[in-house]
């Protein structure tokens, strides 16, 4: 135990000596550059000079540069005997390259991230993943050794500056001696292997794979040579750097520039030499001759290539998830944003210099229209980005057409090219997110087209009979039909700048009619995203037919109520089972498993994806509410997201007891019940008028008491009709006075006793309900009933958060006060010492997250759909 603490100490110490190191380079690098204000100055004019062709193939080598990355990847999967994409391979490296940044030596600490995806896309375990990073790790390494050492060495030799790296060249010899050591005990199961082996167990099957007969050499070789490309793209990069700033760039100077790169890099021991590589750079180039000012311009030019660029597109890589928050959203933001350029660009004037220009090959007519154009879709374009997080293919097919004819917008009307890069852009990343956008607007019914109608017409009238019946004078032109009819529609759409009013009452009419028709355009677009839904009737006999199938297929606590009239069902072939849900205007909400003969999970994920493509024939996006941990996993393999939502609490009667020190308090409060009087009853169904009008008062009295509403979907609500065929628990006074009661359903499962409602009277004392669970279960044990479902507690269960949303159920669950009352519930729950279960939330995008609050709430209302 000692030596542990020893250990974990020392390790701290490392760290922190590390860090410190760090930050002390990085100090002194920012001490020097403030130190070098005047060149910095210098520095800046010389980066707004860098030679666009040199800069766009130094850009093109970046990408160059990630996509050997990812193939080096792929060859170290294959040298394990696994295979993935390139895809997976480049945004495997992208991913661990931004966390190897803020990781101490996280070259080879990075290997334990991101792992959990190789494992559900590919099925490769973590040992295989371990083992495929080492070999990337290790031709990395080599590689780079490989290629610094004899360089700097030979240079060290004969030039003074370098004499200062001959430390690290000992320290590089060190590292490769280490890894051939390591590598060939592994190989050959020598004391290292058998050290680990006996010490640490678990790591077996790691090593196992470094044998003889595991890895495949050749793909470790095509690995090194790709590392070695890799090296060669770095050198080029540099000479590149030297190229765009207009320097003559020698290839001995870029070559050992380069090394120096290297042999920092595995030197520095955080934050991948920011500071170090730039001052140990920076000083070599200077040291071939190259002037301060031009040196530092190069660094940063070969710095932005061969470190910032990659870590940018590796932030690219871990936010912008296709299915990710942050991605969905992306689209909308910068609709948004657009449409805000677009109108700020229509209502400034364009540069005279660029509009002198274009209007040599553009008529002046064309360049006005394009800017009320994108006047207009600046409007359009803010109200989309609100509709486009609605997921409807409208709104999509509109924004991406909205989009392009901005980017040709604001090049026509004053070669904005800024404006027009950014409506570029969001073009792009509507057309990455194209899949995201399924939902189909309901096509427009005849009530919708004659309001549409009503309005064209209505606007048509005003405007045309306004400009035929105008006198003269507010104009100075007589408008004749046809005229009145193309100034009307010039008017509408904002084109009529060669309409000139010379009155009060001409400018009014003109205004009016440009407000009417910026008004009418929008309601019009606004009825191209109206997706009405009238909620499934369901008949009594699908009622019917549902209640027959739980009855024969039924193993779930929850199958009783997804036979609620406030459901909708999906019927499979022949029989075989169904699937209730409830749905809102977008979301269809699966109350937990499908009903089901064959509950195989290839059967299983069959019926749910014949369900979804059902559910998105009617514009609906399926939810799974209350998955149990044992099936999450169907779930998982069809590509859902899930999210823990509570825990399910089950007492098992064969076990339970009220003996021993731990139900102490829980017999003292059952105990102190029963002195005061109060009864334990069973009524067996029907029950009387006037028993029910008791359990009403209760009922009534429990939710004025709470404050609460009856909820629904996953639960019952008080149904005299309903009720009067159960079975009810009651606790009652000696006067016959029902103090609690609860009502008995039918389970899903064999020998399983379940319940809906629990409530009590205000007045009732305390540990009533203590003492009516604790009888029902002596009371049914005795019948031989195996266990009491005791149903979920919401939000608990997460013991340590695996993402923001968990850490979001954990807070709300822990911290805020409208959500204690579930502690409270499970503290109740406690008392009987149940095994708990986790339940989950299955859904598609994280933008499903964004309205689950709200889908939630109102499924829950029985009175709404």
């Amino acid at each position: 135990m000692a030596n542990r603490v020893f250990i974990a100490v020392k390790n701290k110490r490392n760290l922190a000596f590390k860090i410190s190191i760090s930050l002390l380079i990085l100090i002194f690098a920012i001490y020097f550059l403030k130190e070098q204000q005047t060149e910095i100055g210098k520095v800046r004019e010389s980066l707004q000079n860098v030679d666009l062709f040199w800069l766009s193939l130094g850009i093109l080598l970046v990408l160059l540069f990630v996509l050997v990355q990812g193939i080096m990847y792929q060859r170290s999967f294959k040298a394990v005997n696994e295979s993935i994409s390139l895809r997976t391979g480049i945004f495997l490296f992208l991913k661990r390259n931004t966390v190897s940044v803020v990781l101490p030596a996280g070259l080879i600490t990075n290997m334990f991230f991101f792992n959990k995806g190789l494992e559900r896309q590919y099925g490769i375990g973590s040992d295989k993943s371990y083992a495929a990073t080492s070999v990337f790790t290790f031709v990395s390494i080599v590689s780079a050794l490989f290629f610094a050492l004899p360089i700097i060495l030979v240079f060290a030799l004969t030039h003074t500056l370098f004499s200062n790296y001959l430390l690290p060249i000992g320290i590089g010899l060190v590292i490769i001696l280490l890894l051939v050591l390591v590598l060939a005990d592994l190989l050959r199961k020598g004391r290292l292997f058998r050290l680990f082996v006996q010490r640490f167990p678990r790591t077996v099957p790691f090593l196992t794979l470094f044998q003889d007969d595991t890895l495949k050499k050749g793909m470790i070789v095509q690995a090194f040579l790709l590392s070695c490309a890799v090296e060669i793209i770095g050198v080029i990069q540099l000479y590149v750097s030297l190229r765009a700033l207009g320097a003559n760039a020698d290839i001995l100077t870029v070559v050992i520039g380069y090394a120096v790169v290297l042999l920092v890099l595995m030197t520095a021991p955080l934050l991948r030499g920011i500071g170090a590589v730039e001052l140990g750079l920076l000083y070599t180039l200077k040291y071939f001759g190259y002037g301060t000012v031009l040196a530092l311009s190069a660094t940063l030019v070969f710095r932005f290539f061969e470190f910032w660029s990659v870590l940018l597109l590796g932030l690219f890589s871990l936010l912008f998830k296709k299915d990710g928050l942050f991605l969905q959203l992306l689209a909308p933001i910068l609709l948004f944003f657009l449409g805000v350029v677009n109108l700020l660009s229509a209502l400034s004037p364009a540069l005279v210099s660029r509009l002198r220009y274009l209007r040599d090959f553009i008529p002046f007519d064309v360049i006005q229209a394009s800017n009320t154009l994108v006047l207009v879709m600046g409007i359009i374009l803010i109200i989309t980005a609100v509709t486009l997080t609605q997921g409807y293919r409208n709104s999509y097919y509109l924004a991406l057409a909205l989009t392009i004819c901005s980017f040709f917008g604001h090049l026509i009307k004053g070669i904005d090219y800024e404006e027009a890069t950014l409506a570029l852009f969001a073009t792009g990343v509507l057309v990455f997110q194209r899949k995201n956008y399924y939902v189909r607007s309901v096509p427009l019914r005849l009530p919708n087209w004659e309001r549409a109608l009503t309005v064209v017409c209505s606007l048509l009238i005003y405007g045309i009979g306004g400009f035929y019946l105008l006198d003269f004078r507010h104009f100075n032109e007589n408008f004749t039909l046809l005229n009145s009819v193309v100034a009307t529609f010039k008017a509408i759409a904002l084109l009529n700048t060669d309409l000139n009013a010379v009155t009060p009452f001409g400018k009014y009419f003109l205004f009016s009619l440009n407000i009417l028709g910026i008004t009418s355009i929008l309601y019009l677009v606004g009825l191209l995203f109206r997706t009405i839904r009238a909620k499934g009737i369901t008949s009594e006999n699908q009622l019917e037919k549902a209640k027959q199938l739980v009855h024969r297929f039924g193993n779930s606590p929850l199958d009783y109520f997804k036979t609620y009239p406030d459901k909708e069902f999906y019927f499979f072939d022949e029989g075989e089972g169904f699937i209730a849900f409830k749905a809102t205007k977008r979301y269809a909400v699966v109350l937990e498993n499908p009903v089901c003969k064959d509950r195989d999970e290839g059967v299983l994920s069959k019926h749910i994806l014949n369900f979804e493509k059902y559910a998105r024939s009617l514009n609906l996006n399926p939810i799974y509410y209350r998955i149990p941990e044992r099936t999450k996993k169907i779930y998982e393999d069809l590509g859902k997201k899930l999210l823990p939502m509570g825990e399910e609490a089950t007492v098992d009667l064969e076990t339970f007891t009220m003996e021993g020190a731990a139900m102490k308090p829980l017999r003292n409060a059952v105990n102190k019940i029963g002195r005061s009087g109060c009864v334990f009853k069973v009524s067996e169904p029907p029950q009387s008028d006037g028993f029910l009008q008791q359990l009403a008062f209760v009922s009534n009295d429990w939710l004025s008491e709470t404050g609460k509403g009856e909820s629904g979907f996953s639960q019952g609500t008080f149904d005299e009709a309903e009720i009067k065929n159960q079975t009810i628990i009651t606790v009652e006074t000696q006067e016959q006075k029902v103090l609690a009661f609860l009502n008995l359903i039918p389970g899903g499962k064999a020998g399983e006793l379940n319940f809906d409602l629990m409530r009590k009277t205000a007045d009732a004392p305390s540990g009533t309900i203590d003492f009516m669970f604790v009888s029902m279960m002596i009371h049914y044990k005795e019948k031989d009933y195996k266990t009491v479902n005791l149903g979920m507690v919401p939000l608990s269960g997460i013991v340590t958060p695996q993402n923001l949303p968990e850490q979001a159920i954990k807070l709300a669950y822990e911290k805020i006060r409208p959500f204690g009352h579930y502690k409270n519930l499970r503290f109740f729950k406690e008392k009987f010492n149940p095994t708990w279960i986790k339940c989950y939330l299955a859904y598609d995008t994280d933008m499903d997250l964004v309205h689950l609050a709200t889908v939630l709430n109102k499924i829950m209302k029985p009175d709404e759909p």
